[in-house]
């Protein structure tokens, strides 16, 4: 790495140190006598888009939501590739806190939902990001493919004695045999280009503020709301044990519309729809399919969001599909 980095970038590292925060990507932190460096390998995968976010955050920056900068090669060139044909890109470092999950303190409730509220208004008419949770999402992430793909874990779980696991799996598999039939009008949602990730792990904090928002690779167009519940209930700490403060999170709902409009079906699908997301999505299987290190993250998101499935499915009324149109 280190002769790639001068070869590439007239970078001479003193020092180089993995990253041990993030799941999926490789990322390493550089040093040289001029500063420090992020040097990061995003995975393989049909949501990581890394070549969109250099421009996308030097569009985001110079708007005034901080964010990384990105270094250009020796040839122009923002991506570019090491010995064995990995893509990787150099940004550098930005000083400031990475908070836990569900240890948000007060402020950092307030400025994160009012700094993904003018991501959202910056970002209303940027072009060219893929879809997120789009058409696709809802006829690939059926009821019926997630339980086949919770039976395949299942399988997994129990030849590897993961009994915790397993349980978490049966009831997702008995959820999903009686699941309720949403369907979820995109022309009435308000999409738009946003992170795609957006939660407390991809905010730097500093000084009591947000000093950059971070990891774009998985920048696409979602429905606004579903990074809104999902933000608030990793950074709450009261949705640590996976309960929902709903006054509280009525709250942060509040001070996102201070920076960007949502109408009232995105008021009445923003629940159901996380609801639906993270109860047809086998995080577990994510986990099991992993090779990361780090892979425990996915375990904790897939254990995370099992609980918050079985604190919402015991109220009825919040998550219930609406009636068709």
């Amino acid at each position: 790495m280190k002769e790639r980095l001068n070869n590439l970038y007239g970078l001479e590292p003193n020092l180089i140190e993995r990253s041990s925060v993030g799941a999926g990507s490789d990322t390493y932190f550089v040093t040289c006598a001029d500063g420090k460096y992020v040097v990061k390998f995003p995975a393989p995968s049909e949501i990581n888009h890394p070549e969109a976010e250099p421009e996308l955050c030097e569009y985001l920056n110079c708007q005034g939501v901080p964010c990384c900068h990105f270094l250009r090669n020796n040839i122009g060139n923002f991506l570019s590739t090491d010995a064995n044909g990995r893509l990787f890109h150099v940004q550098k470092f930005i000083e400031g806190r990475l908070y836990g999950l569900n240890e948000a303190p007060d402020w950092l409730l307030i400025q994160s939902a009012q700094m993904l509220g003018k991501i959202h208004t910056i970002l209303r008419n940027y072009p060219g990001l893929p879809v997120g949770i789009g058409a696709d999402f809802f006829q690939c992430m059926t009821p019926k493919r997630a339980l086949k793909s919770y039976e395949n874990s299942l399988s997994v779980a129990e030849n590897r004695r993961d009994t915790d696991i397993a349980a978490d799996l049966k009831y997702r598999m008995e959820l999903m045999k009686c699941f309720p039939d949403y369907v979820f009008d995109l022309n009435k949602l308000t999409c738009r280009a946003t992170h795609g990730d957006y939660f407390i792990s991809q905010i730097l904090c500093g000084g009591g503020k947000i000093n950059a928002v971070i990891d774009w690779t998985t920048a696409c167009v979602h429905p606004v709301v579903w990074e809104i519940v999902r933000s608030y209930v990793y950074a709450a700490p009261s949705c640590k044990n996976g309960e929902i403060n709903m006054d509280e999170f009525a709250g942060y709902v509040s001070e996102y519309q201070k920076f960007a409009a949502l109408n009232e079906y995105d008021l009445q699908c923003m629940i159901p729809l996380f609801y639906y997301q993270i109860a047809v999505c086998d995080y577990y299987g994510q986990y099991y399919a992993s090779t990361a290190g780090n892979r425990h993250i996915y375990l904790h998101q897939a254990v995370f969001s099992t609980k918050l499935l079985r604190w919402l499915e015991k109220d009825s009324a919040i998550v219930k599909p609406l009636a068709s149109s």
